[in-house]
């Protein structure tokens, strides 16, 4: 079934056409089907929760700044000509004046920065699809804050799930890393699982390319070679409940840090608003410029 997949690749994802390959080819196809289930199951429910933190507050950030922009670009000429008509020696804030300047300046050389924007978007796209760039943005997909210890765990677990698949139906150990390795897709991943299958052929440690590549956890690395000498299934079997609980951890910690990091950027920007716009706008309801122009 997965060759046909194969021929339609731009209607069934990557991850899956594998999953069903590993499931096939270690004949466990309903544990590999259950598998697919599962992943997408948990894919939907973390897009879910981060969009259900990201939505609401990127449009709050979006209305703040664009009120930010024009309410500078309007009230500061309107204040200009109260001060103007009453003949008062008060002066428009200084952080006012210069987000004003700022936003003018921005306007008329526009085309400079939406060059440097869509140059700099297109050098990265073009250096990510060389082989150095792809494997240089994997990595930093693994390293990233905040997403990336989660994205390793989630590509880890599928990867140890598939294994346990295989192993189960007495394939050798070499065999299940080289059908294994397909359900995940990274760069990074994939040179560990290539080291690993060559370290056993010149009798090596399969497992020490992931515990030298720094992403794996000290006790992930202890429960495979405990199960390297007593039973590599067995352990298997507690790893991935193990792993599926420090996911969970993982996501909950993420869940906890997102809502601060956008509520502190959304923060910023309110305070600007208020600094910028509030404050003059303040001034001239209140009346306090009046006295300037009395003392004048």
């Amino acid at each position: 079934m997965y060759t046909t997949m194969e021929y339609y690749s731009n209607v069934f994802p990557y991850i899956y056409i594998n999953m069903i390959k590993v499931g096939e080819l270690s004949g466990s196809l309903t544990n590999s089907l259950e598998q697919a289930l599962k992943y997408l199951d948990d894919s939907d429910s973390i897009t879910k929760q981060v969009k259900k933190i990201l939505i609401p507050n990127i449009i709050q950030f979006s209305v703040i700044l664009l009120l930010l922009i024009v309410g500078t670009l309007v009230i500061v000429p309107y204040i200009e000509g109260i001060f103007a008509s009453v003949e008062t020696n008060a002066k428009i804030p200084e952080l006012t004046m210069w987000f004003f300047n700022f936003i003018n300046f921005m306007g008329r050389i526009w085309y400079v920065p939406t060059f440097l924007i869509i140059g700099t978007i297109s050098g990265i796209i073009f250096y990510i699809n060389t082989p150095k760039g792809k494997y240089n943005f994997h990595y930093f997909k693994y390293t990233m804050p905040i997403f990336g210890k989660l994205i390793y765990s989630l590509d880890f677990s599928r990867f140890i799930k598939a294994m346990l698949l295989n192993l189960n139906n007495g394939m050798r150990i070499q065999d299940s890393l080289e059908v294994s390795k397909n359900v995940v897709k990274n760069y990074v991943f994939l040179s560990m699982v290539e080291t690993s299958i060559n370290n056993i052929l010149i009798g090596q440690s399969w497992i020490e390319p992931f515990e030298k590549s720094g992403l794996t956890s000290s006790m992930i690395i202890e429960m495979l070679k405990i199960g390297m000498q007593t039973d590599l299934s067995q352990m298997m079997e507690k790893l991935v409940e193990y792993m599926e609980m420090d996911i969970q951890n993982i996501l909950d910690k993420i869940m906890q840090v997102m809502p601060q990091l956008v509520y502190s950027i959304v923060g910023v920007v309110l305070i600007l608003f208020v600094l910028v716009v509030f404050v003059p706008m303040l001034e001239v309801s209140t009346g306090s410029f009046l006295l300037d122009a009395i003392d004048y």
